[in-house]
């Protein structure tokens, strides 16, 4: 089955489980993470085994219905989750997965956008209804719904981060935005995460044919690298929308050339190969462990 043709798949409940190991996900109608890891063994499956040693902090903005909270708290036993997710619907959904498997104690959940802007924004679905990416509110009477990095730093009780294990982003085309208010944050704070998970995906949702923006997304994307380089986060593991390794690199140039070539893909062959690179960026410490997680992944 086509990789399009699951996005649009229709499902027969209204809910279901989805298990992993001792936990369970109830996914609604319009979610279907099983169909996609039935499909694509390898897909969602590094950030969670990575994560499985932790005992620190893990942020997840981009939190979605808890997915890949609980994926990672069914690998592991000790780390401290926050979830933030801006869309009210997914965020109620993510908190009842959560209070669902008794994780409360070790998962805060912040409503809220992540953005180096101020304002009052929504989340715009996509044609799926399963992910969504951000617009700006048509109330102009709405409050402010933003909170920078340093902010949601700020609402993490202390004893939570003693250590920053991963910050790991997923927001549809705006993972750049999040990434551009870390790096103003890491400017002033020695806590920073051993790991930076993202996705780069270069086009807005229902959006990939177009080339509106697309070179102005590319080009944020490549700041928010440059900015991760300078903080020292000068290697980068390269994986496809389907989870699979498509290499490692020190180059940022590399992931620019990445993008173009997707770009080239979708715009003028009308074929996409990949739709959007999942990045992991650590410094040459990780890098071991990086491996042996990569090892265990492809060994399974």
């Amino acid at each position: 089955m086509k990789f399009k043709d699951l996005l649009f798949k229709k499902n027969n409940g209204v809910t279901r489980d989805y298990h992993f190991g001792n936990y369970v996900l109830t996914l609604g109608k319009h979610h279907i993470l099983d169909k996609y890891q039935k499909e694509f063994p390898l897909y969602d499956r590094f950030v969670p085994l990575l994560c499985a040693e932790f005992k620190g902090l893990i942020i997840d903005v981009g939190a979605n219905i808890g997915d890949t909270s609980i994926a990672i708290f069914s690998q592991n036993d000790t780390a401290f989750v926050v979830g933030v997710e801006p869309d009210k619907s997914f965020f109620d959904e993510c908190i009842h997965n959560i209070k669902r498997n008794a994780l409360t104690e070790r998962f805060l959940g912040v409503n809220r956008f992540v953005s180096t802007q101020s304002g009052n924004f929504v989340v715009k679905k996509s044609d799926s209804l399963s992910t969504g990416s951000i617009a700006k509110s048509e109330d102009t009477g709405a409050g402010n719904n933003t909170i920078s990095f340093a902010e949601l730093m700020e609402m993490i009780p202390a004893v939570k981060k003693e250590k920053f294990d991963i910050l790991k982003i997923d927001t549809d085309g705006f993972d750049w935005d999040i990434l551009s208010s870390f790096s103003q944050y890491a400017k002033d704070n020695t806590l920073l995460p051993e790991f930076i998970f993202f996705e780069m995906q270069t086009f807005l949702n229902n959006n990939e044919k177009s080339n509106e923006g697309r070179d102005a997304i590319i080009d944020k994307y490549f700041v928010a690298l440059k900015e991760m380089y300078q903080l020292g986060y000068t290697n980068f593991c390269l994986f496809d929308n389907f989870g699979t390794l498509v290499k490692k690199t020190h180059s940022i140039e590399d992931i620019y050339e990445f993008n173009q070539y997707i770009k080239r893909s979708q715009i003028i062959n009308h074929h996409s190969t990949i739709y959007y690179l999942d990045v992991l960026a650590y410094k040459t410490p990780s890098e071991a462990y990086v491996d042996k997680v990569l090892s265990q992944m492809y060994s399974k």
